[in-house]
């Protein structure tokens, strides 16, 4: 695996240019992930009314395997640019407005891994030594766009791959048997960092964590670029409204939610 501090540079490989850029073009619609006992879900830090754990992922840790850590990069609000940035960066049909947007994930996804995998690592008890992206269960022809992304900022080596399986369904169903471990034998004993772009229940990149335990892997975190809120709902349209309002901090850890570890 490509360590963190040797991914591809962005902007020079310098993480202050890259955090300037990020900021200047989406930083007044990002927002980033508030992590408060009782007001966010200490996994995917969707807002919960004094609970530890949303409902699905309460439901979801009833299996036992689930990621150690969930590390969502920012809040994706349905509705609003930040919820369009994740849908259009890879399904707009025009190229001029896929392509800043994917710069806004490329340079997300890059200050994550360089600046908060390590974060990641201290928070499960490993490093991470593998990174994954999370293939396309839809129809979707070709290469994902995140896997576009991560492969060229050299976050993903050849040695540890995920595909879809043939019946796989893109639903809200945990079931490992989603995904197959490509060279299983190289994630033996190894903390695997699964990417995607999306999480709303979880469902998926939990599968894919479930699968790559049955590959020998000893630890498996999440990273996503945006954890998914729909306003439409009461008490998530009062947390945006009164929790969302600064713009997004790129140094704030996605992780803790303030400091690094």
């Amino acid at each position: 695996m490509v360590a963190a501090s040797a991914l591809d540079p962005l902007l020079g490989g310098d993480p202050a240019r890259v955090r300037t850029a990020l900021a200047a073009a989406a930083g007044g619609y990002l927002r980033n992930v508030i992590r408060e006992p009782g007001v966010t879900c200490t996994v995917c830090a969707d807002p919960v009314r004094g609970f530890d754990r949303c409902w699905r992922c309460a439901q979801l840790r009833r299996a036992a395997g689930v990621a150690d850590v969930v590390a969502p990069l920012s809040y994706a609000i349905a509705g609003t640019p930040s919820g369009a940035l994740l849908r259009d960066y890879k399904n707009h049909p025009a190229r001029k407005v896929r392509e800043p947007l994917t710069a806004v994930i490329t340079q997300l996804l890059w200050l994550g891994i360089t600046g908060h995998e390590r974060c990641v690592g201290a928070a499960a008890g490993v490093p991470v030594s593998a990174r994954v992206v999370i293939p396309s269960l839809t129809c979707r022809p070709g290469t994902h766009p995140l896997t576009e992304i991560a492969g060229a900022i050299g976050a993903l080596g050849e040695e540890v791959t995920l595909r879809a399986a043939p019946d796989a369904l893109c639903d809200r169903v945990l079931r490992p048997e989603k995904f197959v471990v490509t060279s299983a034998g190289a994630v033996q004993g190894r903390h695997v960092l699964v990417l995607d772009d999306m999480w709303t229940t979880g469902s998926n990149a939990q599968s894919a964590t479930l699968a790559l335990r049955r590959a020998g892997a000893a630890a498996v975190s999440v990273m996503v670029v945006g954890r998914w809120l729909n306003p439409r709902y009461g008490r998530t349209a009062d947390f945006i409204a009164t929790r969302l309002r600064g713009d997004y901090a790129p140094d704030l850890c996605p992780v803790t939610g303030g400091s690094c570890p």
